[in-house]
């Protein structure tokens, strides 16, 4: 089963959690010492595992984007009892490199652009009030269905009248922890990424 992960200890406590699909409701739960096993009627929809900080220790907090081979060995040691599978992470983060097309300014904002920005399998139409916007920048694009740091997903938005589907990223909202403007989007370098490729999927290699 694929799953994304997510563990921050300040907002709610020593807990990673394990999701597997984060479209279907919660109807029931089944707790076992500890681990939470969540279910979508027959299906399994997530798994909480608490005192984590015990068997393995976080640098960061928040989504966990390409998880190490420990972390899912962890995993899949604490749920091998139950008959549920096993976990494996999501090859694919949902964070792709785009190139911005076109830049218009927003017809009912001062400070909103409409951008064009190919992402190599399509052109998406996004709402972004990034200060360095301009033609032919090559950013991080999250599209719809990504989960972001703060354990939020990306959802078609609609802004004054606009219609987005995706977020041109800036460091922060992909967690990097370096020093740059605020309100600027990550500018990528020509030559080291390619459009369409998986921006954290770049870091490892």
């Amino acid at each position: 089963m694929k799953a994304n992960f997510f563990y921050n200890r300040k907002l709610i406590g020593d807990v990673l959690l394990v999701i597997i699909n984060n479209d279907l409701p919660m109807t029931h739960y089944e707790n076992h010492d500890d681990i939470t096993l969540i279910y979508s009627h027959n299906e399994l929809i997530g798994i909480n595992i608490f005192n984590i900080s015990e068997v393995i220790k976080f640098k960061a907090e928040g989504r966990i984007t390409l998880p190490s081979k420990t972390l899912i060995d962890v995993i899949n040691d604490k749920i091998a009892s139950f008959n549920v599978g096993k976990i494996d992470y999501v090859e694919k983060t949902g964070f792709t490199i785009g190139r911005i097309l076109s830049v218009q300014e927003h017809p009912e904002s001062d400070h909103l652009h409409l951008l064009k920005v190919d992402i190599g399998s399509e052109i998406l139409d996004i709402v972004c009030g990034a200060r360095n916007v301009k033609e032919n920048m090559l950013v991080v694009v999250a599209t719809i269905g990504t989960m972001m740091m703060d354990g939020t997903t990306i959802v078609k938005g609609n802004l004054l009248g606009e219609e987005s589907y995706g977020m041109c990223c800036s460091p922060k909202e992909l967690g990097l922890n370096i020093e740059y403007p605020p309100h600027h989007l990550l500018e990528l370098e020509e030559g080291k990424v390619k459009v369409g490729e998986d921006f954290f999927s770049l870091q490892l290699n």
